[in-house]
């Protein structure tokens, strides 16, 4: 039986369990052992408010399989309550020229962001891995195919940090940026936001959205000092006073450390 933690812990909640999980990724002590599987994919109906998406994904994971959350192949919480901001404030992206989501995985905020969006083709999610992409082109096919001559959202690979110049020149520059969840590491916070920093257009209503869970309760102020460095202005936003919706598609325990930011380009 393989097993990571002693018995205890299955007395704990799933929130317990998660966030000692990642704790552990966050601080490098875990190392994978299972391969990722697709075939542990299921098809799901998300229900975001009036938005639904039918989403391929491992919806159940075991905890032999936590390290998928390394492969971008689970929807977090954290997606979930991003997903439901852009859709209690649909003029944040039905305003905007151009959506891109970093780190995107299954696609929820992303894909939530192509069903409001005025033009669903200006909708760009990206991940750094093979497999993750495979996944997005499946839950765009999943979510924009009832009309064959309807545009979608497209798929891109970008690795942050690298070849961001590149990307810029291929897809232009971007009014909104999603990110959800993506922070596992410390090292990979000044990649996140100097890459975000670079593909934000220079417009003052241009803007990074940034929701991830602090598990470890470690990242919170290198994100905002970090932050500073790169340029950009922050600030939290009170999610939980302004969505009391939220604990209909998760639960708090899931969420107590969640944060909700937003980020723009500083005055020059």
């Amino acid at each position: 039986m393989y097993c990571l933690f002693p018995p205890l812990l299955y007395r704990r909640t799933a929130a317990d369990v998660e966030s000692q999980l990642l704790q552990s990724v966050a601080s490098d002590r875990f190392q994978c052992k299972v391969p990722p599987s697709p075939h542990r994919y299921t098809l799901e109906e998300v229900k975001i408010k009036d938005v639904v998406l039918r989403l391929v994904a491992v919806h159940q994971m075991e905890m032999r399989e936590a390290h998928l959350v390394l492969t971008g192949q689970r929807i977090w919480p954290a997606a979930k309550v991003l997903g439901l901001y852009l859709v209690e404030n649909p003029d944040i992206v039905q305003s905007a020229g151009s959506v891109l989501e970093l780190g995107a995985g299954p696609g929820l905020p992303g894909l939530v962001a192509a069903k409001l969006a005025p033009q669903p083709e200006r909708v760009v999610l990206t991940d750094n891995k093979d497999l993750v992409l495979d996944l997005l082109e499946k839950n765009i096919v999943k979510n924009f195919n009832d009309d064959p001559m309807a545009v979608k959202p497209r798929c891109s690979h970008l690795e942050w940090g690298k070849g961001v110049a590149d990307f810029r020149d291929q897809h232009g520059g971007f009014d909104v940026i999603l990110a959800s969840d993506v922070i596992y590491h410390r090292p990979d916070i000044p990649l996140l936001l100097q890459t975000a920093r670079d593909l934000l257009n220079d417009k003052p209503t241009s803007v990074l959205l940034l929701s991830y869970n602090d598990r470890a309760k470690i990242f919170q102020q290198t994100v905002k000092e970090t932050a500073a460095e790169c340029g950009l202005e922050w600030t939290d936003i009170p999610f939980r006073e302004l969505l009391p919706e939220f604990s209909q598609i998760v639960h708090p325990d899931e969420v107590r450390h969640l944060h909700l930011m937003v980020f723009m380009k500083g005055a020059s």
